[in-house]
């Protein structure tokens, strides 16, 4: 008989107010994951600044260049050149520092993609064309006025004078509102002499590059708003057949 008594009761909620209600509650849950997984961020195209970094130095480190960006298909391009000549001791640098507006809500996914092939070169009167100098660089990103940080993927180390940099990576924008961005690319060395000068050019056809991720996967939390609503129009659909 207890069997029975399971069958009526379901039975009696698909033939009543359980499924009307059902029914209205499944397109709000659909709605709700639509709107989880959906967000995009527009970040908007400014002018940066080139700074010389040195840490663990005796002395000072100068750097010259320009920093730009401009909008491409679904994000931002940035792109500039730089030189750095200083201390024969510490870790040397360039620093490229971008500060801009932004709109939209997350979380939202960013793919950072990046090339600088035959972009960074040494030079020094000590050192000779075949001489290779280790380099490592980093790109970090925050929003709304947040410490920036490493995107993940977006670190590493290369050799100089003709080995190209290239790759990809992806960074995460918060839930909310985002306003702001901030984005700054290091590149460092431990040069050898006081007269080793690191240059980086990263032309606009070669450049770092940040798009908004394709939508056409859901991420675990929206599969996770999605079932409730699936499975509520489901329950509508047995509900009509059973009738």
């Amino acid at each position: 008989m207890e069997p029975r008594n399971y069958l009526d009761q379901a039975k009696s909620f698909l033939g009543g107010r359980g499924a009307k209600l059902a029914l209205r509650i499944a397109p709000l849950a659909l709605m709700a994951a639509g709107a989880a997984h959906a967000g995009t961020i527009t970040l908007t195209p400014v002018s940066g600044s080139v700074s010389a970094t040195c840490v663990g130095c005796s002395g000072s480190a100068f750097a010259s260049g320009s920093a730009s960006s401009n909008s491409i298909t679904n994000g931002i391009s940035f792109y500039g050149a730089g030189s750095v000549l200083g201390e024969s001791t510490g870790t040397e640098g360039i620093q490229f520092l971008y500060s801009g507006g932004a709109s939209g809500t997350g979380p939202a996914t960013l793919n950072v993609s990046w090339d600088f092939s035959g972009s960074i070169e040494f030079s020094s009167s000590s050192l000779s064309a075949q001489s290779v100098t280790p380099y490592n660089y980093d790109l970090l990103f925050g929003f709304n006025g947040g410490t920036p940080a490493t995107c993940t993927g977006c670190s590493g180390s290369y050799s100089a004078n003709g080995d190209f940099m290239s790759g990809s990576g992806t960074v995460s924008a918060p839930s909310g509102g985002i306003s702001s961005y901030t984005a700054v690319f290091d590149f460092t060395f431990n040069p050898t002499d006081d007269d080793e000068t690191l240059g980086i050019d990263i032309p606009s056809g070669l450049t770092i590059n940040v798009t908004n991720a394709a939508t056409g996967v859901p991420e675990p939390s929206t599969l996770l708003l999605m079932i409730p609503g699936l499975g509520l129009l489901g329950l509508g659909a047995f509900r009509r057949r059973w009738a």
